[in-house]
């Protein structure tokens, strides 16, 4: 399953879909994934009152190489990130199938994180929960 396809974010939401709730872990974390086969890419997985999902987000009329606009999906007054992550397509392949480390990453200069991110340090334990949850779809995970 190609990664960020509708077919993978939908497996995503569904995997996700029965993670128990906290009302004190609520985050707004846009991905910018750029040198993907439709150029750049972005999602946004938003965490609201401990349920999580992800969205594609919407091509922009007129558009080129991928790009997108940001997603607006009822949480919260505007689709402001609390963060943003961006990584090459590779590298997010990678860490979609559980091959490189997110740290590792990061230290190596290789993801670029900018915003608030004591958001994803609360919401650490909300965002293992997720990743526990996608063995199955790590295994079928494709560039």
């Amino acid at each position: 399953m190609r990664l960020y396809s509708d077919e993978w974010i939908a497996a995503f939401n569904e995997a996700v879909a029965e993670l128990e709730p906290d009302p004190d872990v609520s985050f707004r974390l846009h991905q910018i994934v750029d040198d993907g086969p439709e150029g750049t890419v972005r999602v946004t997985l938003v965490a609201h009152e401990g349920r999580v999902t992800m969205a594609r987000e919407p091509a922009r009329d007129g558009a080129r190489d991928g790009a997108r606009e940001p997603a607006r999906d009822g949480v919260g007054d505007a689709p402001v990130p609390d963060a943003t992550i961006s990584v090459q397509f590779d590298d997010a392949v990678a860490l979609a199938r559980g091959e490189l480390d997110p740290s590792g990453l990061l230290a190596a200069g290789r993801v670029r994180v900018r915003g608030n991110l004591s958001v994803l340090v609360r919401g650490q334990s909300l965002l293992a929960a997720a990743a526990s949850r996608l063995g199955p779809l790590s295994e079928q995970t494709t560039p």
